[in-house]
Order: structure tokens, then C-alpha cells, then sequence
């Protein structure tokens, strides 16, 4: 009996421990595993998901196999976009569970996202990507992800992009709780057996898995796709469903990495994400107003309510929070996002349809499709026209004087390659010594862009009448940031005459600046309440976003868990203790042995 009793005891040991590890392999999904694409693609036969979805999440497999019906429906009526699709779509994507990037549930996902692009007649690709990421005990091991790109090619003007983007990974984080009620909550998968361990929890639940962020905004970017199918457009536009931007954006930054030869050719980024509840917000830099104008003027005939707003900062350097249209920004590639400020489910468990309005979702869902089309069938493909006149310099100041043949495009002036923002014409500046490039970029309201560019060079030294006291505060940052927000008396309670940057300036006050990445020196003059001149000085660091930087866990390295090492010496000392006997026996009756032979 006891002998049955220890066996019973260490097979279930042996199953605790393989348990983590078949665990730890649904966190693990290499670009293997996914599934080849094929690139014949037929649009006479279409997958439809509008079914009862009464009680349909309880199970994976129940979920899966919807993905099997056919229906030969098509769309006849533009812009005939289906709040109930939109509500379907969304469903199966949060039913995938969270879709951590490089796990199973993301896997699939981005398959049902492509089989629903190749039924809106798009030309589809899973664009596979690989990055080395360290886990939370500084182990590094490379994670897989694939963007799901769909293209829907443009007629006279295909080689001017515009893109649709979102992303359908989803990140939940559960906070312990304290007590048995928290220990034993169905609604969630703890990576290890002994929690104490462990900072974030895997959701488990059909429900609570990103709906809002951002299963919604992929839902919408595929109605949109679905609409324009039967649409003659002149741009090309693309799809994109990013995975990894949970962490540190990844899938966005390795699409525009790996396609450098579009960047010039993008005319338009409209990213959608979290547009789950009101109010909506069209988030944009002013680089990009023109961009911004469009939306607002769709939605204004359409008669939905939206705001616009550019990112507030309150310091000097402020890190950017998620969102994939970041990455655009930092490569200057025009960009706005849609979404909504009501992050209280963001990450969590409550993510769920329950908190979500899929009435605002088709109304963001029109207002993305109407933008769309205005974009990609421009009423007008003329660029305007731009001419800068050659300054002369005088002891390093030079007026800056261009005319732009549509007074209502958007300015962006660059000097060599860095944007300084929208600098208007006939302002003294000054110039850093050496030779530099000006560059004048004017869009118009349809994204036809126009530009020129002079050389000009300062030989002389920056001078000024008088050199007044000034205190210097270095500092370097290491973290992620690229943009720079000047604002009214942040300078405490003084009045601020003008800021230089790189010994360039002076530049306007709430001004946005999109740092390239590398060293950049910020000067401050102002004076105080009592006519003193002062200069504060700063030095930043500017890095790219950077895939290095990025933790994602991976359960089968990190595996500190108290309950599994113990069950090991458990199983190790019960198999010593239970076959001690037949070894001890074994080994002295083999010793017995050869006294005898001797």
C-alpha cells in the first residue's frame, strides 16, 4: 500500500513539473509557428462571422470553428459600414484570450485577421519579425511577431501610400490580491503555481482580453477594409495589424525599419486605437494640422463629435506613452491617431464588450472610412509650390523667407534633417557655425506635398552685444524620448525671451519638436521680475524607440518558483528513499561477490 501510495505521490510530482514547461511553451511561439500564406487568393468566396454569440466564448475550440462558414455575401453600398460586423469581428478577436506577442493567442489571431483581409480582396502577407528582449531576470531570448499586411493597390497615383493601422496584441495586468478569494479567482491564469513570485497575471477569461485596446480598433480597420472593397481608388492603401506594441511598440517600429523604401512614398498615417467609449479624440502634432483638418471636417459632415488634441507636456522632455503612430512621428511621416481618453479598463480585466460602445466604434469607424477615401482619391494631385529665398548672413543672423503657392498648406521647416517644427516666414534666426541645409516642406489638405531646400553657411561665430550671467544644468537621459514641447513660463514664474536648440533659434513658444535621435543642447534666456538675464543650459540624449529596451517575460527562463524547486527535491529524495533498499542491496551484493571469487 505504500509502495502504490509513493508512486501516486511521485507521478503527480512529475506532472507539476511538466506542467510548467508545456506552460511555458504557450509564451514561446517562434515565427514557425505560424502559418505559411497563400498567396492565391480568391474573393469569390467570402467568410462571414454574423452569428448569435449567445454563449459562443466558452470555449476555444467552439470559437475556432466558426472561422469555418462560408457565405457568398458581398458589399454592394459604399460606406455601408455594419456596427454588427464591427461588433462580431471584435468579439473573435478578444475571444483568442490575451495576445501577449509571440504567444499561441496572438498566432491566431493574426491568421483570422488575414483570412478576413484576403475576403475584402486585399493582397495579404504576414510580415514575420524576430527581436531580442530580455526578461524580468535579465535573461534575453528573441521573441516572434508577424504584422498582418493587407494592400488594396491604387490606380493613377499607386504609388502614393496611405496607411490604416491598429494593433491586435493586447497586454492584461492583474495585481495580486490578498486572501484565499483572490488566490482561487477562475478568471485567472497565474504564470506560477506560488504567486509570491510574480508581478503580472495572465488573463484567462474569453472576456477581459483587450476589447477596448485594442480588438475594437482592429475591428474597425477591418469594416473599413470590407467597405472599400468594391472602391476605385487612386493611392494605395495598406492595413496594418501591428502586433508587440504593448512592448515598447515593436511591431510598428520593425515594419517601418524593414521597409525603408516607403517612407517617402507614405503620404498619410491614420492609427486607430482604444475608440471603445466617448469622447473621441483625433491625437496629432502641428506638423501634421493638415492631416488633423481632414478628420475634422469629415466628422463635422458627418455629424460626429470629436476633439483634437496635440500632446501636452508639462516638462521640458516628456517620454510619449504607447501608440503606435509614435514610431511614424519619428521617422516624420505625417500621422494622426484616433482614440479616446477613458483608460480606466486599459490592461485589465474589465476590457470586456460589457464596457464598450460599439455605437462610437462605427462612428469612428465612418469618420476613418470617409478620411480614407478623401486621401486616397484626391480631388486634386498638384503639389503646391515652394520657393526660399537665399539669406544673406550677418554675424550668424539670417532671415528665413519662403512663399508657398496654397497659403492654407502646412509648414514644416527642417535644418539638416531635423525637424524644427512650423517656422513662419520672414523670422531672424540664428545660425550655427558651418555649413547647413534649409528645407521648406508644404502639404496641402489633400497630401500632396511640395518642397526646396538651399545651402547656406555661417563662417563667422555667434556673437551677442552682451554676455549676460548665466547658470548651466547638465543632465543626460537615458530614457526613450524623442519630443519636445516649449510652453509659457515653464521656466518658473520669469518671462522667457526664446530658447535655442544646437545653437539655433530662437524658436516660438509651444512649439513641437521632433528630435532625432543623438545629442541636442537647449538653451533658455529669459529674465526675471527684476530685468536679469539669465541662461539655462541642458544637454539630452535622444534615442530611437529600441527594441533592447523591451521586457517581455518569458515563464519557461524566469521560472523562480519556490513550490516547483521543492517538488523537485520532493521527487528526487521520495525515488531515493523509495528504490534505497534495491541499491543498497544491489551494490552490496555485488561486493559480496567478488570477496568470494577472491
Amino acid at each position: 500500500m505504500s509502495r502504490k501510495l509513493a508512486n501516486i505521490v511521485i507521478t503527480f510530482l512529475i506532472l507539476v513539473l511538466l506542467s510548467e514547461t508545456v506552460f511555458a511553451h504557450d509564451y514561446h511561439v517562434l515565427s514557425s509557428d505560424f502559418h505559411e500564406i497563400n498567396e492565391t487568393n480568391s474573393c469569390s468566396e467570402k467568410i462571414v462571422y454574423n452569428i448569435s454569440y449567445s454563449g459562443w466564448n466558452d470555449s476555444t475550440d467552439k470559437t475556432t470553428s466558426l472561422l469555418s462558414k462560408l457565405s457568398g455575401e458581398s458589399l454592394s453600398v459604399p460606406l455601408d459600414i455594419s456596427q454588427t460586423r464591427i461588433e462580431n469581428s471584435t468579439r473573435i478577436i478578444s475571444s483568442f484570450g490575451e495576445r501577449k506577442i509571440g504567444s499561441k493567442n496572438a498566432a491566431e489571431a493574426s491568421l483570422f485577421i488575414k483570412n478576413e483581409m484576403e475576403n475584402a480582396c486585399l493582397h495579404v502577407s504576414l510580415d514575420n519579425f524576430s527581436v531580442r528582449v530580455r526578461t524580468r531576470n535579465f535573461n534575453y531570448w528573441n521573441v516572434s511577431g508577424a504584422n498582418v499586411v493587407g494592400v488594396k493597390e491604387g490606380n493613377v497615383l499607386k504609388d502614393e501610400i496611405i496607411l490604416v493601422t491598429a494593433h491586435y496584441d493586447s497586454r492584461i495586468l492583474v495585481p495580486p490580491k490578498s486572501g484565499l478569494r483572490g488566490f482561487f479567482d477562475s478568471r485567472v491564469k497565474r504564470p506560477y503555481l506560488w504567486p509570491v513570485w510574480s508581478d503580472t497575471y495572465v488573463c484567462e477569461s474569453a472576456n477581459g482580453t483587450g476589447v477596448d485596446d485594442n480588438a475594437g480598433g482592429v475591428a474597425c480597420m477591418l469594416e473599413l477594409a470590407k467597405t472599400l472593397q468594391n472602391e476605385s481608388l487612386n493611392r494605395t492603401i495598406y492595413f496594418i495589424a501591428f502586433s508587440g506594441e504593448e512592448y515598447n511598440l515593436l511591431g510598428s517600429q520593425a515594419w517601418v525599419e524593414a521597409h525603408p523604401e516607403l517612407k517617402d512614398s507614405i503620404v498619410a498615417v491614420i492609427n486607430v486605437d482604444s475608440i471603445g467609449n466617448e469622447p473621441l479624440y483625433i491625437e496629432y502634432l502641428p506638423q501634421n494640422a493638415w492631416l488633423k483638418s481632414v478628420l475634422e471636417n469629415e466628422a463635422r459632415d458627418s455629424g460626429i463629435e470629436i476633439q483634437s488634441e496635440i500632446p501636452d507636456y508639462s516638462n521640458f522632455i516628456h517620454p510619449l506613452i504607447g501608440g503606435d503612430h509614435e514610431i511614424f512621428w519619428e521617422n516624420n511621416i505625417p500621422a494622426v491617431t484616433l482614440c479616446h481618453h477613458n483608460g480606466k479598463n486599459f490592461h485589465e480585466l474589465s476590457d470586456t464588450v460589457d464596457n464598450v460602445d460599439f455605437s462610437v466604434i462605427r462612428n469612428a469607424s465612418t469618420l476613418a472610412a470617409r478620411s480614407v477615401i478623401y486621401l486616397a482619391d484626391p480631388d486634386e494631385n498638384q503639389a503646391p509650390l515652394v520657393n526660399v529665398s537665399n539669406p544673406e548672413i550677418s554675424g550668424a543672423l539670417f532671415k528665413l523667407i519662403y512663399n508657398v503657392s496654397d497659403p492654407e498648406s502646412t509648414v514644416e521647416v527642417f535644418l539638416d534633417n531635423q525637424s524644427l517644427g512650423n517656422l513662419q516666414s520672414g523670422r531672424t534666426f540664428s545660425l550655427p557655425v558651418g555649413g547647413h541645409t534649409i528645407k521648406v516642406l508644404a502639404t496641402d489638405r489633400y497630401g500632396n506635398r511640395g518642397t526646396e531646400s538651399i545651402n547656406v553657411v555661417n563662417e563667422g561665430k555667434q556673437s551677442r552685444s552682451s554676455e549676460p550671467p548665466h547658470q548651466e544644468i547638465e543632465s543626460s537621459e537615458n530614457r526613450v524620448v524623442y519630443v519636445i514641447g516649449y510652453l509659457d513660463n515653464s521656466v518658473d514664474s520669469n518671462r522667457i525671451l526664446y530658447y535655442y536648440l544646437d545653437d539655433f533659434g530662437p524658436l516660438d513658444l509651444k512649439n513641437l519638436i521632433v528630435l532625432n535621435p543623438g545629442t541636442h543642447n537647449l538653451k533658455i534666456w529669459f529674465e526675471n521680475e527684476n530685468g536679469t538675464l539669465f541662461m539655462e543650459n541642458r544637454t539630452y540624449v535622444f534615442k530611437k524607440y529600441s527594441m533592447k529596451r523591451v521586457q517581455v517575460d518569458n515563464p519557461f527562463m524566469d521560472r523562480r518558483n519556490p513550490l516547483v524547486f521543492v517538488s523537485g527535491v520532493v521527487a528526487i529524495l521520495a525515488a531515493f528513499a523509495f528504490y534505497g533498499k534495491w541499491i543498497k542491496k544491489r551494490f552490496s551484493g555485488t561486493k559480496v561477490s567478488e570477496a568470494e571469487k577472491k
